[in-house]
């Protein structure tokens, strides 16, 4: 597996921006016709916006207890509350307490957080106890009021109708009890600055999520049938339309679309995907000015993959280099392994 760019870290930031750059890869309609151009929701049609999303009512609070801080029994108007998911396991929600605690004390009485305990394998009393303990243990570092759901009631009605399957996550709730805001707690401060401050656009919000969410779903589906080798067609319909229409500013995710084509296990993978590869490999390595290591990486495979071995040598060449002088983004470590495919070149 690759050292740095992988498919979650790609994910990470991803935005939808315009422009085809000339060296974008399109598909061609047959001449004399005009055809409809197909978007990543035509080929996933089995994906459905959550129950709850921005700009939804927010669900009752169902809290068993409250083990730090005042209660909070409902939403009340005009106030702006933060409801944050966290678990005693999970190591990046115990990372981001610190900045709960240091938002809440910025905003005082503007706006409530409160941190509600899910998905924990204990039940019951035994749950309720361990919860009191970690949260006693944790201090000054949980600087806001602090609750166990009612059974399974928060995470069923907030967590899973929203689609969220990981924590942290954090829910803004404006001033007329509407969802604002979905997302992870460490990016909540322009958002909630913006909602406090009456100036946040829900409906703009709402469909830059869904977008999102949408380009995530196209991302993972190209992913899968390449690995499994299941309907490939499909897979490069999305690539095509992820490079064109979506990545065509952001180097992460053209080198993230490239480096699954160039090594997809399918056997219906081959010489044009690799051509798109290389397409989107060379935007990339453009978008980033040829610096970044792990991109020409990408590139020098795809070069090899189409039959420039001498260029694919002379790329390498310059990914080590580079990589042997990157202690931040971890490119010493990924020497070895770029030595390795090297060597591979140079058989050739």
């Amino acid at each position: 597996m690759k050292y740095t760019t992988t498919m979650i870290a790609a994910l990470s930031g991803f935005a939808v921006l315009a422009g085809v750059p000339s060296s974008a890869v399109a598909f061609n309609a047959p001449e004399g016709k005009a055809v409809e151009k197909e978007t990543l929701e035509d080929l996933i049609p089995d994906l459905k916006k959550p129950e709850l999303w921005i700009g939804s009512s927010a669900p009752e609070l169902s809290i068993a207890k409250f083990v730090k801080g005042d209660s909070v029994d409902s939403f009340e108007e005009g106030q702006v509350y933060v409801v944050e998911f966290w678990a005693t396991w999970c190591g990046p929600c115990i990372a981001a307490f610190p900045h709960l605690t240091e938002i809440q004390a910025d905003y005082g009485e503007d706006v409530r957080f409160i941190g509600v305990n899910v998905w924990e394998r204990e039940k019951g009393q035994e749950r309720m106890e361990m919860v009191e303990k970690f949260v006693a243990k944790q201090g000054d570092r949980m600087g806001y009021t602090v609750a166990v759901e009612d059974g399974s009631s928060m995470a069923d009605n907030w967590m899973t109708a929203a689609g969220q399957g990981g924590i942290p996550a954090a829910f803004i709730v404006d001033g007329n009890s509407k969802i604002a805001w979905i997302g992870h707690p460490m990016q909540i401060d322009e958002p909630l600055e913006a909602v406090v401050a009456g100036e946040f656009d829900s409906e703009t919000a709402g469909k830059e999520a869904w977008n999102n969410q949408v380009l995530m779903a196209g991302f993972q589906t190209m992913a899968s049938s390449l690995q499994k080798g299941e309907n490939i067609e499909t897979a490069r319909k999305i690539g095509n339309i992820l490079i064109n229409d979506h990545f065509a500013d952001d180097s992460g995710g053209l080198n993230a679309v490239a480096w699954m084509l160039l090594n997809s296990p399918a056997e219906e993978i081959g010489m044009k995907d690799y051509q798109t590869a290389l397409a989107a490999a060379a935007m990339a390595c453009t978008k980033s000015e040829w610096e970044d290591w792990g991109i020409i990486d990408t590139y020098a495979l795809a070069m090899h993959k189409t039959g420039d071995t001498v260029s694919a040598i002379k790329w390498q060449k310059k990914a080590i280099e580079l990589a042997k002088v990157d202690d931040e983004k971890g490119g010493t470590n990924a020497v070895a392994e770029l030595e390795e495919r090297l060597a591979e070149y140079e058989e050739n």
